[in-house]
């Protein structure tokens, strides 16, 4: 069997460290290769140990129309732009890869979407649901019965207690805490260091301990996509 080629769309800070992830991954064992890296904003050529094969839309000739692929942009309304880019340079015949570095944990039962990404020292504890193309980074942890959706950032050392809700799009601060049985609506934003205790409605910025909301989106950040 041929082994698995990837492609990561994106070049900055987020891809430097999944450039090491895998890195980690083949030490571990995984056979696959990491072709290189797209980047609209960069020149082909090696920046900052990254090797940029081109921009996005080169990833159809590269990929030969129906490679793997790894979004790795921060900013979740521009990680599923181009995702939607992708599927619409290819005809939807990409296939997201899933990266599970080997120091992450998942315990019973935890689901995983395609294309996410789930750094080291990640902890998923049971019955654990977690969406497309989202990102749990270093030292995040979710507890029991919780439910993360798509495009989802949950950064660095942030706690969800059990049985929470996270709609498409949020953004989870780094240090956060988001208390058991809390519901936060799609593309919201909990700020470093938060205190979760009260649902929060979609399309807000909360920060604070406890968490308190200071911003209304005037547009919704899913009409971004």
């Amino acid at each position: 069997m041929e082994s698995q080629k990837v492609i990561v769309i994106g070049a900055g800070g987020h891809a430097r460290e999944i450039h090491a992830y895998v890195a980690d991954l083949a030490r571990a064992g995984w056979d696959g290769e990491l072709v290189g890296f797209l980047d609209d904003g960069l020149l082909p050529g090696l920046h900052n140990g990254l090797n940029v094969l081109g921009g996005v839309d080169s990833f159809s000739v590269l990929a030969e129309g129906n490679g793997s692929y790894l979004t790795a942009v921060g900013d979740n309304a521009a990680r599923r732009r181009l995702v939607k880019r992708i599927e619409t340079l290819t005809g939807g015949s990409a296939r997201p890869w899933t990266l599970i570095h080997p120091r992450a944990h998942l315990g019973v039962n935890v689901q995983v979407g395609e294309g996410s990404c789930l750094a080291p020292g990640f902890l998923g504890t049971v019955n654990v649901t977690i969406g497309k193309h989202s990102i749990l980074n270093v030292k995040a942890s979710v507890s029991h019965d919780c439910v993360i959706g798509d495009f989802a950032n949950i950064n660095p050392a942030a706690t969800i207690c059990g049985n929470v809700r996270i709609g498409e799009g949020v953004y989870i601060g780094a240090g956060a805490v988001v208390k058991e049985k809390i519901s936060i609506g799609a593309w919201s934003v909990i700020g470093a260091g938060a205190l979760v205790i009260h649902d929060i409605p979609p399309n807000v910025t909360a920060i604070g301990v406890p968490a308190r909301i200071i911003k209304r989106h005037e547009l919704t950040l899913r009409s971004a996509g």
